[in-house]
């Protein structure tokens, strides 16, 4: 019996805009902020320096009071020769990450859904971010956070997804196993994730908008990638294409 409902949040819960204007703003702002501590490089070259800039190795750096966005844009600006203070650095990732923001939105029906599903389930939020404080801050603010019984958030717990350890505080939080929970998310790694630590899973490909997984992360138009295939983690997960279609299953 499901007893729990457990969400991602980007993507899912809030839905992706236009993502090459979030990543050209984001790196826009990135760039002017560096370049007031001294920044010489061009943006064309600074964006280079930028690719792939979540999906690198997380820094070894062991500033507790950094969160790990935090801990990327001072390595940045170490191997850069540039000097900034960890004060500096906060207000770089704030800054930053609220100009990337502003192409993603709240899906309209988010919290009408939540709000019926929590009469009888329990509710958490599972979502990989490398800025926990960027996130509780737009849930408050869409008056999301208390409609959760609880909130993970890797950069805090320290596991992402597709690591199933990522649901393991969640679970002890509401007191459920993982066959009474469903996962709801919009990529592969969801699914993977999901599957691994036994739970229902159910991937979100809304009509108009297919997740694009690049959209996850900067890559400058240099970069020529190519993009893996996880469709095989989609055989044991129901698909929905809106939010409302989750109060049928």
């Amino acid at each position: 019996m499901i007893r729990g409902i457990f969400f991602d949040l980007y993507g899912t819960l809030f839905i992706y805009g236009d993502m090459k204007k979030a990543w050209a703003d984001w790196l826009h702002y990135f760039h002017i902020s560096l370049r007031e501590h001294g920044l010489t490089l061009s943006k064309e070259d600074f964006s280079k320096e930028c690719d792939r800039f979540f999906g690198k190795d997380e820094p070894a750096l062991t500033e507790q009071n950094l969160t790990v966005f935090e801990k990327r844009i001072k390595s940045l600006c170490s191997s850069l020769q540039i000097k900034t203070s960890d004060s500096d650095i906060s207000s770089i990732a704030d800054l930053i990450a609220g100009k990337w923001q502003e192409e993603i939105t709240l899906d309209q029906d988010a919290i009408p859904v939540l709000r019926e599903l929590k009469e009888g389930k329990k509710l958490g939020l599972v979502s990989n971010f490398d800025h926990p404080r960027h996130v509780r801050k737009y849930l408050s603010q869409y008056g999301l956070d208390h409609l959760f019984e609880t909130v993970i958030i890797s950069g805090e717990v320290g596991v992402k997804k597709p690591d199933p350890d990522i649901f393991t505080p969640a679970l002890s939080a509401t007191g459920l196993t993982p066959s009474e929970v469903t996962y709801v998310g919009d990529t592969d790694e969801d699914v993977e994730a999901a599957n691994a630590a036994g739970m229902m899973s159910i991937l979100i490909k809304r009509r108009d908008k297919d997740t694009d997984e690049n959209c996850l992360d900067f890559e400058n138009d240099s970069r020529n990638g190519t993009k893996s295939d996880n469709s095989q983690s989609r055989k044991q997960c129901k698909t929905i294409s809106t939010l409302r279609e989750i109060l049928c299953v």
